[in-house]
């Protein structure tokens, strides 16, 4: 992946465009990779069949770590997005475009709407639940449904139904009829969405990580953090699913 552009290759190297400047925040570094790899392809900047830089002048295009730009160079490579080719001649070349595999087109509308309005329930879940004060029942069941995201799931199929339950514990837990029905309708509208994009080992442990902050920011009543952690958990998943699903 890291091989130098060879002489006389066809298209010069061309530094992926970066959404107003933005950066990733909190734990959400390779999902930002991800999503900036994704829309440089969807943008037309690496055509189908092109070589992508050399790693190290891609990671400084999109400000990231060698090791981060590795991680994600190798899901896209599981999700068929790119291959890595060895030898002189070798490096890391794009093999299709990133929804080219659906045949459905997604309403960017619906897509912009769940991915925001989740945003909205699920810090303000957080920031609810980290204000009140927990009976030990309530802590167990909030501990337990964060426990099982890390040791249970087997299969992107279970990850998704245990992840959901995690978030909707916390919606339950503001004792809010209003809030936790909009929670379930909108968590299964975002599951809808994730169904269509590739499982990400590497995001999954992500997720894990960010579960176990937010609870922790909930169980040591510090509402402003758990609110940001919600937030920055969010946009993680948003970064994926626009980079996978909107088009060009």
């Amino acid at each position: 992946m890291d091989g130098a552009e060879e002489p006389g290759s066809p298209r010069p190297a061309v530094s992926p465009p970066r959404p107003g400047g933005q950066h990733a925040r909190g734990g959400n570094v390779f999902e930002h990779t991800i999503a900036e790899l994704l829309r440089a392809i969807r943008l037309g900047k690496y055509l189908v069949g092109d070589k992508l830089p050399a790693e190290r002048e891609l990671a400084a295009q999109i400000r990231v770590s060698r090791a981060t730009l590795r991680q994600a160079l190798i899901e896209l490579q599981t999700a068929g997005i790119v291959t890595s080719r060895r030898g002189r001649y070798g490096g890391t070349f794009v093999t299709r475009l990133p929804s080219a595999d659906t045949d459905e087109r997604i309403d960017p509308g619906e897509l912009d709407d769940a991915v925001r309005f989740r945003l909205v329930l699920e810090t303000a879940a957080a920031r609810i639940v980290a204000e009140q004060d927990l009976s030990p029942n309530e802590v167990a069941a909030l501990t337990a449904a964060e426990t099982d995201c890390r040791t249970v799931f087997a299969s992107a199929e279970q990850f998704r139904v245990l992840d959901a339950r995690f978030h909707l514990m916390i919606a339950e837990l503001t004792h809010m009829p209003s809030l936790i029905s909009a929670s379930a309708a909108t968590r299964d509208r975002v599951n809808a969405l994730l169904d269509r994009i590739p499982f990400i080992h590497t995001n999954v442990e992500h997720s894990c990580d960010q579960h176990r902050e937010i609870v922790d920011a909930i169980l040591t009543s510090d509402p402003d953090r758990a609110a940001d952690l919600a937030a920055q958990h969010a946009e993680g998943t948003e970064k994926l699913l626009r980079g996978f699903l909107e088009q060009r």
